[in-house]
Parts: structure tokens; C-alpha cells; sequence
């Protein structure tokens, strides 16, 4: 059976495996992580149709302004791919730390999440990031993202596969206004719905806190659902503690 490749969506991105078909391959990320995007040309006025707001309104204008001003089709949606792929490369190179407090209603206990890098990519690794075999389709711009992970990055993500850690994955969804805002909320989204349902599987008392660390497993696969980007994201995750309530 043939197995398609993860597609990334950002302002304007969606899941395209209809038009990636030709492209369809099965890709190892253990060295080369290797994903394809592609992006709407056409991000100003006309793109989030159905929203009125004036905070869209405001942000479709200087689109265009900066669109007319550089005279350059591709400007925008270039700087969208460029803004994202880094931020997502992080969790697949690096991954993040988590902390996350279930809400409990019967103790009077709010949701916390916070989540942050284990390293964030420096200026150098980000200079590495190719975006290569660009092409135009259906006033689409499209290209394939490649990074290539040192020696020690590979080993890394090795032992993450090697060692016996739970495989987790959530789905996470935003506003396609908030541009690439809107892609990282989802993805906060997505590890936290990750976790939350780990815990309720695999925890038979609901705990008070959650710590550990999380790498993506696999490419992220981020759609447009309903009018909304939608994120998932699949992890292997490694638990650093978990604090349960000592009395009701």
C-alpha cells in the first residue's frame, strides 16, 4: 500500500496529499528529516472569506500593501513557510519540556500547560533548513523542507526510538486568521490533548501534576478543518513524575 507523505499547512497551507500523490514515498526521519509544504499564493483579501473582524481585516491590508511594495507573488507566503518550519523542526530535532496540571472541578483546580523547548534551534541550524524542488500549482506555491540531523541528533532520536517509551498524539485546532500564531497555538493544543489523554488511559486517579518531555515522532500532519487549522502531532514521550493527591 502506498503511503503518503505529511503535509504541512500554514496561512494558507493545508494537508495536500491529492496534489503530492506523484510525490508519495516512504521517507526515514532517523537522519534526513524530509517533509513537503506548500502555500497559498493569494493571502490578502479574498483568502479568509467569512471573516469580517476587523483584527482579519487589519492583517489582509498590510498583506497586501507588503505584497504590492515588494511587487514579488511570493514574498508572503515564503516568510509564512520560513516563520513555521522552524518552530516545528524544534520539537522533531529537540523536542519540548511539558507541565501540565489536569483541571479537577471537585478540588476547585484550573488547567495548567506550559510547555518550552529542550534547545531551540540556533541561527546556524536554522541557516541549515533547505527548501528545495519548489514549484507553482493551482496558485500554489509548493516545495519540499529538509533538514539533516548531526551525528549526535541522530543518536538522540534513536534512543528515543530504542528505549521503551509510550507513543502519544493529539490533535489541536485555531484560527486561520492568527497565521502563524494560530499554528503554534494548535500545536500547544495538540501535545496537551496528547498528554491529558495518556493520563486519563494509563493514570486511575486523576493526578496533580505532570512533568516529562516529549519528542515528535513523525511529521506533523496540519490541515484546515471547519475553517480552522487543524494540527496532529505524534509523539514518544518520557515521564519525569507524577504527583498525585495525597488526600481528596
Amino acid at each position: 500500500m502506498e503511503r503518503r507523505l505529511p503535509l504541512i499547512c500554514l496561512a494558507g497551507i493545508i494537508l495536500a496529499s491529492a496534489a503530492m500523490h506523484v510525490y508519495a514515498q516512504k521517507v526515514y526521519q532517523d537522519k534526513l528529516i524530509r517533509f513537503a509544504v506548500w502555500a497559498q499564493r493569494d493571502v490578502y483579501p479574498g483568502y479568509f472569506e467569512g471573516d469580517a473582524s476587523e483584527q482579519t481585516q487589519e492583517k489582509n491590508e498590510a498583506a497586501k500593501a507588503k505584497l504590492e511594495a515588494t511587487g514579488n507573488a511570493f514574498t508572503i507566503p515564503v516568510t509564512r513557510i520560513k516563520e513555521t518550519v522552524p518552530h516545528l523542526l524544534t520539537g522533531m530535532v529537540y523536542g519540548w519540556k511539558f507541565d501540565y496540571t489536569p483541571a479537577d472541578k471537585a478540588r476547585a483546580v484550573k488547567e495548567y500547560f506550559y510547555h518550552e523547548p529542550v534547545q531551540a534551534l540556533s541561527g546556524e541550524e536554522i541557516s541549515k533548513i533547505r527548501y528545495v524542488k519548489p514549484w507553482v500549482e493551482d496558485d500554489r506555491l509548493l516545495c519540499w523542507v529538509e533538514y539533516n540531523r548531526t551525528d549526535i541528533q541522530e543518536r538522540a532520536f534513536l534512543s528515543w526510538q530504542s528505549i521503551t517509551h509510550p507513543r502519544i498524539k493529539g490533535v489541536g485546532y485555531a484560527r486561520l486568521s492568527d497565521g502563524f500564531e494560530g499554528i503554534q497555538q494548535a500545536c500547544d493544543e495538540a501535545l496537551k490533548n496528547a498528554i491529558r489523554e495518556y493520563e486519563r488511559k494509563i493514570i486511575k486517579n486523576k493526578p496533580k501534576e505532570i512533568t516529562g518531555t516529549v519528542i515528535i515522532a513523525t511529521p506533523p500532519m496540519i490541515g484546515i478543518d471547519a475553517g480552522k487549522y487543524m494540527v496532529t502531532l505524534d509523539f514518544f514521550m518520557e515521564t519525569d513524575r507524577i504527583i498525585t493527591y495525597q488526600t481528596f
